[in-house]
């Protein structure tokens, strides 16, 4: 077996996340880990049994020159720290989500990897939790019989977790393109945010052939099955003219299929866990197994980015008032900031 060597840029809680499933990964050893906390740079060395703990990441790539590289810091700094990482570049980067805050430093972080011949995945482990396969799976199996509609909804906004969302929304039907995306927009401090967007966002998508699809980004959104987990409140279910199947992060999944219901509770923190170690493995297991298998990836570069487009898309419909197409360029940074200055005079508006 082809070992190879992982490192760990941030060691903040979702760094813990990545670095625990290692004890469970046999392809690659996490051999270094990064922070500027060097507090924290040190207990992360010492609970994960992490032999190179580094301050500086160019250090850290220069000496050590892992294969796999996550990246787990604020996507505030995401284009400054790929840029970094890139000059002595690993074989392949896991980001976390989301993949940027703005669509032009999206494009310099895909086009830079792109042109380095990095392979770029981006972290969305929910498309690797069970419940959502068994959605994915009574929806492709006609159990359902044919779509009606879907609805999707997350507390946390856009860039915190729609693109989850949307992400899933795209797994449970195969990957399809969405062809438009309408919403509606509000809550200029959402821009203040590290996942910096509109705090709320609510709207409707479409495939090119498919069901619409309804969601709902932000704290304006509603509850799942009375779950009181509110920042982790997450879920999406489909209804069919046979019945109505859905998942949410803090119940598992469930089936109705004529007056027949069946509800099958899965724990979050367990199962994202596992979710975390297929998502990592399977990465790990492309990057020796070649580039078809790279490509081919769930968690690939284009799937990633158009979870990301459909953000963009959202909020460029938000500030035209008109259906969007999703995709490179159909969205720049000059968009964003004009949402922004319309929902911060809005707000200015309603002080008065």
């Amino acid at each position: 077996m082809t070992r190879l060597r992982s490192a760990i840029l941030g060691c903040g809680p979702r760094g813990e996340a990545h670095a625990r499933v290692y004890q469970n990964i046999q392809q690659s050893d996490l051999v270094a880990c990064c922070d500027m906390n060097n507090e924290r740079l040190q207990n992360f060395s010492r609970r994960f049994n992490i032999e190179g703990a580094f301050a500086d990441l160019q250090t850290m790539m220069d000496e050590v020159r892992p294969d796999l590289l996550h990246i787990v810091t604020s996507p505030t700094v995401r284009w400054a720290v790929v840029a970094a990482a890139l000059r002595t570049p690993p074989r392949a980067i896991l980001i976390e989500k989301p993949l940027a805050c703005t669509p032009g430093e999206a494009k310099q972080i895909i086009d830079a990897c792109r042109d380095a011949g990095i392979a770029l995945f981006v972290n969305h482990q929910l498309r690797h939790h069970e419940p959502h396969m068994k959605l994915r799976d009574v929806v492709q199996s006609g159990e359902l019989g044919e779509i009606e509609g879907v609805r999707a909804s997350c507390k946390l906004n856009l860039l915190n977790q729609g693109t989850h969302l949307f992400d899933l929304v795209s797994f449970v039907f195969d990957d399809r393109p969405i062809e438009w995306v309408f919403a509606q927009a509000t809550g200029a401090e959402g821009f203040r945010d590290s996942h910096s967007c509109a705090a709320y966002v609510a709207g409707a998508f479409a495939f090119g052939e498919g069901p619409h699809v309804g969601f709902e980004c932000g704290p304006l959104a509603p509850l799942w099955k009375q779950e009181q987990a509110l920042s982790w409140n997450f879920g999406l279910e489909v209804a069919g003219t046979k019945g109505r199947a859905g998942a949410s992060l803090n119940h598992g999944w469930w089936l109705q299929v004529g007056k027949r219901m069946s509800e099958y509770p899965v724990p979050y923190g367990e199962e994202n866990e596992r979710a975390q170690t297929r998502l990592t493995e399977s990465i790990l297991e492309a990057l020796v197994g070649g580039q078809d298998l790279i490509a081919a990836h769930p968690n690939n570069t284009d799937r990633s980015a158009a979870s990301f487009d459909v953000a963009m898309a959202a909020q460029r419909s938000a500030l035209d008032r008109a259906p969007v197409k999703p995709g490179p360029g159909a969205v720049v940074d000059a968009d964003i900031d004009r949402l922004r200055a319309e929902l911060e005079a809005y707000e200015r508006r309603q002080a008065v």
